[in-house]
């Protein structure tokens, strides 16, 4: 247990763990970190965790906190109240307040710490005292079941993709708001979202991702405009992110650099090729090769 608190106080929130007397104590956490985002998946056998006040002293973290329940009734009990969650349930709180959590017939949820800082100032996700904000899975919300989507896909999986950390930091800003966001980041929060789900698929394009948003071509192509970029630049970062994940990752010995390439969504080897090497500096071959080495 005390190897658990150690752990979950480096990589995510520090917290106090308690099992009933005698009973044995199992789990797993798989963690990414994207920037100022923590993603997590957690998966345990029956146990209670509390944010004290003493801890929140010692080791604050400046941060807003989400989890996705997967398996397992969880409760949450934070002023004297007491909220329960079932799986598809979702919950927003702040990670400096004082709170109990238990799960007693063990437990696998999604995790996300966002810190405060990334998130825009007109939004306002719960504060220490404040009681969270719960999306229940019955109310199907597009921002709540794109952000599970993200982080289900980027922890504990063979094939983990990160995700922008910009979109997580849209749909949660979104999410939090209830869709008051200023339009532009709402329609960011989305397209970026849709093309997540289909950066594999060599044919996703400007109409579909629009259609997909409800937005115009010519709004979405303001969208990006605002971020900077054009929308085959961001495809083609998030394209080479990806490849760059398989290629160092732990199956890169059995991938070619054609298979990647075609994984991620490039119509041509060579164009692959070319434009990894310009962002990377590096060879995709050479890449896997290193990882093959190292594996």
């Amino acid at each position: 247990m005390r190897a658990w608190e150690e752990h979950n106080a480096e990589a995510l929130i520090a917290l106090e763990c308690r099992t009933r007397t005698g009973e044995e104590f199992r789990a797993r956490e798989d963690n990414v970190q994207i920037g100022r985002v923590h993603l997590a998946r957690v998966r345990s056998t029956a146990h209670t965790v509390e944010r004290s006040p003493d801890l929140i002293g010692q080791q604050p973290t400046g941060a807003v906190a989400l989890f996705v329940s997967l398996r397992g009734e969880a409760l949450f009990q934070q002023g004297g109240r007491r909220q329960f969650l079932r799986p598809g349930d979702l919950l927003v709180c702040d990670a400096d307040g004082h709170f109990v959590r238990g799960f007693g017939h063990g437990m696998e949820e999604l995790a996300l710490r966002v810190d405060r800082r990334v998130l825009p100032e007109e939004i306002c996700p719960p504060t220490p005292g404040e009681q969270p904000l719960i999306i229940r899975k019955s109310e199907a919300s597009p921002y709540g079941r794109a952000i599970a989507r993200l982080v289900g896909r980027a922890v504990g999986s063979q094939d983990p993709a990160p995700p922008d950390e910009q979109t997580i930091v849209d749909l949660l800003s979104v999410l939090v708001s209830n869709g008051a966001m200023r339009p532009h980041v709402v329609h960011r929060a989305l397209a970026c979202a849709y093309i997540e789900d289909r950066l594999r698929d060599p044919h996703l394009s400007v109409p579909e991702v629009a259609s997909a948003v409800g937005i115009s071509v010519r709004q979405l192509t303001r969208v990006f405009a605002d971020m900077g970029r054009t929308f085959p630049q961001h495809v083609l970062g998030r394209r080479l992110d990806l490849a760059h994940t398989l290629l160092a990752g732990t199956d890169a010995p059995t991938l070619s650099t054609a298979t990647v390439a075609a994984m991620c969504g490039f119509r041509s080897t060579a164009h692959f090729s070319q434009t990894f090497q310009a962002r990377f500096g590096i060879a995709a071959g050479e890449l896997r090769r290193a990882a093959a080495k190292r594996l």
